[in-house]
């Protein structure tokens, strides 16, 4: 019976991972983009600990807002296809370190292991380009009653 139920909700809570993993890698390039410019300004010496979290926080502000911008006000394909990828790299990052840690909490060999976390990457990797060329079509291309 225990067994059972740990079973279940070790399922269970892989689910609400990969689930939460899903929600959260819309922004993963901006935590990146913050979490870099805080570091490099704090190694380097350039600002204290918080002036340099508050700088990092508007860079990943900026870096959000500047992709949302180009993706709903450019009409070129090429450029909307390249800032959804730039946008969704850190993601796949993300996915293929979350696949190959779950994978590597069984008793998987290491190629199947990492064929499976390639896989992860590439589903996670589709998750922010879905949902940003989903959510913003270009304003031009609105009819406009004139």
């Amino acid at each position: 019976m225990l067994l059972g139920l740990g079973i279940v909700l070790g399922f269970a809570c892989i689910g609400f991972l990969c689930w939460l993993l899903f929600q959260c890698v819309v922004y993963a390039a901006p935590l990146f983009v913050a979490a870099m410019v805080c570091i490099m300004l704090y190694d380097y010496g350039l600002l204290s600990g918080a002036h340099a979290i508050l700088v990092g926080i508007a860079a990943g502000i900026m870096v959000l807002a500047l992709g949302q911008e180009i993706l709903a006000s450019s009409r070129d394909p090429a450029l909307r296809v390249a800032v959804s990828a730039l946008l969704a790299l850190p993601a796949a990052l993300a996915g293929f370190g979350m696949t190959l840690g779950f994978s590597g909490m069984g008793d998987m060999s290491a190629i199947p292991a990492y064929l499976f976390a390639t896989f992860g990457a590439l589903c996670v990797w589709a998750g922010p380009r879905g949902h940003g060329s989903a959510l913003s079509s270009p304003r031009n291309s609105r009819r406009q009653n004139t």
